[in-house]
């Protein structure tokens, strides 16, 4: 079991990479090109490699889903979560949004207990408290008078939440070939029939740019299904908190944004956090106790000896 969590979260942390590395090429088209049409040729993408992959596995019959109806509602959400996050960002400033965003991991694991009955130990709680804390940090929004437009974002933080554990709900009955295949085609059926009336011819520089996005977007959801398949939705919460490090990094490679010390405080609060709710931490915190106990046997001895 341990082992499977281990591939769980190396998943969820390559995942995260290609996400970034999603935002990072999303970040460079929508300066020339129309959201829908970005999201249209990603999940178009993503839908030729679904089945690319299950025909050359000879067995197309893999993407029938035993669960048909919550598959749809899945990937519904998603394309909902993503159209809500693009209205927040229209009104409200980018720091605002990814402040309330990292609410997410929290309503991902009351969910994952209330709905899938996952157990919440007291170490995940901690974790994920400390990584909200360490994303605050980072991205220090100045929110100001709060308004209803909170509620936009708050929303799309409810629906990825939801989005996940829903994932890790149907990975119980379908295969993670089918999950993708239902993300890819319910996306590419949406964003597909309203991409023609929102459409820039792009240049070759253009469609590179655009195909990489969708390659980097397919990766990265097929990573985080898989990744729900070995490890639970409140395990990998506090490991989607990585996101931010990629995106520091990509940042300072690609667009010259070096990051200063607030940043780099919350970045290693982040991963501390990580560690902490992770097989090696619960190991190392084990060992301290152990070590902790000998000390303290070894002050009594001695201090009955000099006494």
């Amino acid at each position: 079991m341990k082992v499977k969590s281990s591939r769980g979260i190396f998943l969820s942390i390559v995942a995260m990479l290609c996400i970034a590395g999603m935002d990072a090429t999303g970040k460079l088209l929508v300066q020339t090109y129309p959201i829908v049409q970005i999201m249209a040729v990603r999940f178009a993408t993503f839908f030729i490699i679904v089945m690319l992959i299950a025909s050359l596995k000879g067995d197309l019959k893999q993407v029938r889903s035993n669960i048909w109806g919550t598959q749809v509602l899945r990937s519904l959400l998603l394309v909902v979560e993503v159209t809500v996050f693009i209205l927040a960002f229209s009104m409200m400033p980018l720091a605002d949004v990814h402040a309330i965003a990292t609410m997410a991991p929290l309503f991902a694991m009351l969910m994952a207990g209330w709905f899938l009955g996952e157990k919440v130990d007291r170490r995940s709680w901690i974790a994920v408290a400390i990584g909200f804390i360490g994303a605050l940090i980072i991205i220090r929004p100045g929110l100001g008078i709060l308004s209803w437009y909170v509620v936009i974002p708050i929303s799309g933080a409810i629906l990825w939440a939801s989005y996940q554990v829903l994932s890790r709900h149907v990975s119980q009955f379908d295969s993670s070939a089918t999950t993708v295949f239902y993300t890819a085609f319910i996306g590419l059926i949406v964003f597909g029939g309203l991409a023609p009336f929102n459409w820039v011819d792009p240049t070759f520089i253009g469609w590179q740019l655009l195909i990489l996005n969708g390659l980097f977007g397919a990766m990265g959801h097929y990573l985080l299904i898989k990744a729900l398949t070995y490890a639970r939705a409140s395990t990998l919460q506090p490991f989607n908190y990585t996101l931010l490090f990629w995106a520091i990094a990509i940042g300072f490679f690609i667009f010259g944004e070096f990051p200063d010390g607030f940043t780099i405080l919350g970045a290693i609060i982040v991963l501390s956090a990580g560690i902490y709710t992770s097989d090696a931490g619960r190991r190392m915190s084990g060992l301290s106790l152990i070590a902790s106990k000998k000390e303290f046997n070894f002050i009594r001895k001695f201090s009955n000896k000099i006494t």
